[in-house]
């Protein structure tokens, strides 16, 4: 399906500086060598980071009890420090972000920067997109990707950059669902419970756009888990999407599509891996994934592994081989690889390639009452140690691959109790 209308707004609209003196801004460097980001006035989560280069965007929440906003700080030297934060979001109330929905962000040539986040806009769950081409300092006013004429429910989404410098958007959209599902669950969110009594309907969509052109629009996949986060990435004209699928039986496993043109079609989806997780609820929990410079294709995901205390483990696989569009099997994956120890309640992963297949992949896990950051790499399919980072309300992780640099970002609780982000900068390693 080809959507037409261009995004209106974007290409007029002039740069809007909103340097958000009105909240003071943070930014230390402790000895360990981390940086903490975030505003004095607000408790900042929901990270989300990007790099390219040297070049390093951070995107968050910062939130009061009235609103959230989405704010951005760059770096252009691979993460040692940042520029002073710029609020994405102009209007009030623009935003409704969480862990698992954050605001996404990617860097494309040229250094721009692309921002995508859920909105409860004038009433109705629509993605808002705003980019900057000045590192941050100004954004683009803000405009509805989607949802503007749709009903239903959406976010859980991602955001990945073609060759062309085109921007590839995935999302879940609930604009097929029954009238009584679209009232079923308030705010776009939902609780296990409500799950399994409301049912509602969830289908993945892709969208794409150039230069603040027209967008192009198209369904991958219908009926789909209500509350996992997607995962886009591209390779030259090819464009992956993953997200948590419902096969028979409710089994919850990851599947995966890939599209040979582009975005402009989606073959069959394929499962990643026979986790056969079987629930009638949304775990919360979806996959990541990331292409590396070769084409080589990574994920990491969260699924429960049976046992005397079932609990989630994260796995790791590659895509073996491409195949004609649509084609292939769970053989087309590598075995999966087991990245935790299987001693802790562990969710929220995410992963990052460098440009050679070196991959590091991050989650937050729970081991009695402390909280931890775990970062495990991988290469040619072998797991180095984990290294773990423990604080006090760690949680939702995220990292991107800078110029010799994981970058790594979290939320926690400082000893003052504030709420911050933190930022580690760990080397990388061949």
């Amino acid at each position: 399906m080809v959507d037409r209308r261009v995004l209106a707004g974007v290409a007029l609209a002039a740069l809007s500086g909103i340097a958000c003196q009105a909240s003071p801004p943070a930014a230390k460097t402790t000895d360990d060598g981390r940086i903490t980001l975030g505003l004095l006035d607000r408790a900042n989560d929901a990270p989300s980071v990007a790099a390219l280069g040297k070049t390093v965007a951070i995107a968050w929440n910062a939130r009061t009890e009235l609103a959230s906003d989405v704010y951005v700080r760059v770096s252009t030297d691979a993460g040692a420090t940042f520029g002073p934060p710029t609020r994405v979001n102009q209007l009030v109330k623009d935003a409704n972000l969480s862990g698992e929905q954050p605001a996404r962000i990617a860097v494309a040539s040229g250094n721009v920067i692309h921002v995508v986040w859920p909105s409860r806009y004038e009433g109705r769950a629509v993605l808002r997109y705003a980019s900057s081409a000045d590192l941050g300092k100004t954004f683009t006013k803000p405009v509805t990707v989607v949802g503007e004429q749709e009903s239903g429910i959406r976010g859980w989404h991602s955001i990945a950059i073609g060759y062309d410098g085109g921007v590839h958007v995935l999302w879940l959209d609930g604009r097929n669902a029954t009238p009584h599902q679209h009232s079923g669950s308030a705010g776009g969110r939902s609780s296990h419970a409500g799950m399994k009594r409301q049912a509602p309907r969830q289908d993945v969509f892709h969208a794409s756009w150039k230069d603040f052109g027209s967008r192009t629009e198209n369904a991958v996949v219908a009926n789909v888990c209500f509350c996992c986060k997607t995962a886009i990435a591209t390779a030259g004209d090819r464009v992956y999407a993953a997200w948590r699928h419902i096969f028979p039986g409710s089994v919850r496993d990851i599947a995966f599509a890939r599209s040979t043109d582009n975005g402009a079609t989606f073959g069959a989806p394929v499962r990643l891996s026979d986790d056969n997780w079987t629930l009638d609820a949304c775990p919360d929990d979806g996959p990541s994934m990331a292409a590396d410079a070769h084409g080589g294709v990574h994920l990491a995901w969260p699924t429960m592994v049976p046992g005397e205390r079932p609990r989630k483990g994260i796995f790791y696989a590659s895509l073996l081989t491409t195949g004609p569009q649509g084609a292939g099997d769970a053989a087309a994956f590598s075995p999966r690889l087991r990245l935790d120890a299987g001693d802790a309640d562990v969710a929220h992963p995410q992963i990052a390639s460098d440009d050679h297949g070196n991959v590091a992949v991050v989650w937050d896990e729970r081991v009695d009452n402390r909280r931890r950051i775990v970062v495990r790499r991988v290469g040619s399919g072998v797991a180095a140690p984990a290294e773990t980072f423990e604080g006090v309300g760690v949680t939702y992780p995220a990292v991107a691959a800078a110029d010799g640099q994981w970058i790594v970002v979290w939320p926690a609780q400082t000893p003052d109790g504030l709420t911050m982000i933190e930022v580690r900068r760990i080397p990388f390693v061949h």
